[in-house]
Parts: structure tokens; sequence; C-alpha cells
């Protein structure tokens, strides 16, 4: 048997296989789906797609328009033994009682579904992919500023994916969801759901120019010379404190809601996870059962759901960056 994490990885592959191989199959169908308004009228590009059902059958080969990967390979001779999902995957699909994945994308986001239930999303609008450009090309992150050139379209496609895994002798088959319905958060709602705060976490850290975090005058290295603690890793690289000062990153702030988890890099917003209680129990039952066989799995469905109700708010402050004006922290105080 391979490593659990061996058994994710192969899942996220398949993920990503599963979106980009309909891109190149489905270049000439165009059709409407129901998403969300576009952010501006007459763009100067748009792109939508009806939904891409990849079926995966129970040997693990993927099909979309009833050409199989399998096919390809009696018909050219080539080995695609590469696009097939790993029987263990597929026992692990199934041990979890996962019918279907389905990833949307949207002007407002990008949304998750397993068995037609919502799992936590992003949410985005234009200023928010602004900041998400920011951050990418800040923590220079691999291929940055192709992903920057990128990003932007993201408010102007119109596509969703499901990955259809063979259904389980005796189930009953789960209809995927309606395509109109996205179940987007509910501030309101959600912060209904909850009457007070399970946990409160408040905590502004600084980090020195030598990557060294301290919360009130406290640092980690007079933790780690009074009592012998090796605390090395809460220590910034000196290679990302460089990135920092190089993007000009003064403050990072993070923030748990009822309603999802708010993101901010120097007081701007970040694409924010959304949830309420739904999108947190699809979760939180999806994991206890990819996880079924660890004896701590029944404990994750009850405690996701907690997340929901944590009052955590965090700031992490950097080194002034020579000559640069201090900017302002996002305020938390005012209604989200």
């Amino acid at each position: 048997m391979r490593p659990r994490h061996s058994l994710r990885r192969s899942l996220v592959w398949v993920l990503i296989v599963s979106l980009l191989l309909p891109l190149f199959t489905a270049s000439g169908v165009l059709a409407a789906p129901a998403t969300a308004p576009m952010a501006q009228e007459e763009p100067a590009f748009r792109l939508e797609l009806p939904r891409i059902v990849v079926t995966i059958d129970e040997e693990g080969y993927p099909s979309v328009f009833g050409l199989s990967v399998k096919d390809i390979q009696n018909m050219t001779g080539m080995d695609m033994s590469m696009a097939r999902v790993p029987e263990n995957t597929l026992q692990m699909m199934a041990q979890a009682q996962v019918q279907h994945i389905e990833v949307a994308l949207n002007s407002q986001g990008l949304f998750l579904f397993v068995n037609g239930k919502p799992l936590p999303y992003l949410e985005w609008d234009q200023e928010r992919l602004t900041t998400l450009v920011d951050a990418l090309q800040a923590f220079q992150v691999p291929n940055a500023p192709l992903i920057a050139r990128l990003v932007p379209f993201l408010q102007y496609i119109g596509l969703s994916v499901a990955v259809q895994f063979p259904l389980p002798e005796g189930a009953e088959p789960v209809p995927m969801r309606d395509t109109e319905e996205f179940f987007l958060v509910d501030t309101e709602a959600a912060r209904g759901e909850v009457a007070v705060p399970s946990t409160i976490l408040y905590a502004e850290v600084n980090v020195d120019a030598e990557g060294v975090p301290s919360i009130m005058d406290l640092s980690v290295r007079q933790i780690q010379e009074e009592t012998g603690l090796d605390l090395s890793t809460a220590v910034v690289p000196p290679n990302i404190m460089a990135q920092m000062e190089a993007a000009g990153v003064q403050h990072m702030q993070l923030k748990t809601q009822p309603e999802g988890l708010y993101l901010y890099l120097n007081g701007k917003p970040l694409p924010l996870l959304a949830w309420d209680l739904a999108h947190l129990t699809t979760l939180g039952e999806l994991v206890s059962g990819l996880m079924a066989d660890q004896p701590w799995a029944p404990l994750i469905s009850k405690a996701v759901p907690w997340l929901q109700a944590a009052d955590i708010q965090l700031t992490v402050r950097f080194p002034l960056p020579p000559g640069a004006q201090e900017l302002p922290l996002h305020d938390f105080s005012a209604s989200e």
C-alpha cells in the first residue's frame, strides 16, 4: 500500500489533468452555462463552456465526450498509463462514498462540490484579484509573471468540470448540482449561525530584520535560549525576508468570521475563503471519509464546523523597507 500522502497527490494530479484535458478537446464547443453576471459589460474576452464531465471507469481510465484514454491507447499504441487513476485512489473515493467531484469557475470565484454538496470556496472581485497578483510576485511564485497575466481573465471565464468515479455496487446514484446553483454564502445568515465564539485568539507578531518573530516583546530567540527548545523553524529564512523587502511587504493579516477567512496584504484584500455551516459540514464529512482508517477520523466531522465559531485575528508585521512610507492596517472593527 502506498503512503497516504501519495494517494492525496494522485487525486490532486487527476483533478488537474481533468481540468486541462477538456480545454483542448472542447475547444470548439461553446455554449453559455448559467453563471453569475460578468464583472464588466462587453468585455474584450469572454469564454463560457457547458459542464464537462470526466468519467472514470473501474480500471481508472478517464473519458470525455465518450472518448476514453484507454481507447486512445488501443488505437495508437501509446502508453497512456500516466492518465490512469491509481487503484488505491479509486478505493479511497469509494471508501469516502465520493461519487463525483466538481470544480466550477465564474466571475465570482472558484467553487468546489462533492456529491453535489458545496465545499468552502474562493470568492473574488477585481480588487482581490489585483492583490493576488501582487502576492504572487511578492512571494516569487514560479512563473509569477505569466500567472499575473492570466489572473485577470478569471473574471471572464465560465467553466465547470466534474470528475465522476465508478458507482459502488448497490449504491444509489447521487445527482450533480443544478448548474444554476452555486450555494453562495449569505454573510448575515452565516453570522446568525454562531451564537458565541468557540475560541478567541488575537495576536500581533513582529518579525525583526533577522526574521525572528516576537509577541509582546517576547521573541522566539529568547524562548529558545531559556528553554533549550529548537525553534529554528519559526524563524523566517533570509531569502524570504529579502523577498518581503524587495516586494515592499510591510504586513499580512488574517481574520476568521462565521462567513469565511479574510486575508490582507499591506491592508489590501486577497480572495476570501468563504464558508458557512453547510460548507464546513461537507468538508468535515469529506475529510473524515478519506481518513476513515485513522482512529481520529470521527473527530474531523465535528472539529471542522467548529472553525466557523472561532474568532481568530492575526497580524504579522515585517521591517519597514528603507525609505518606505508606513501603510495602514486593515481596520477589522469595520464591518467586512
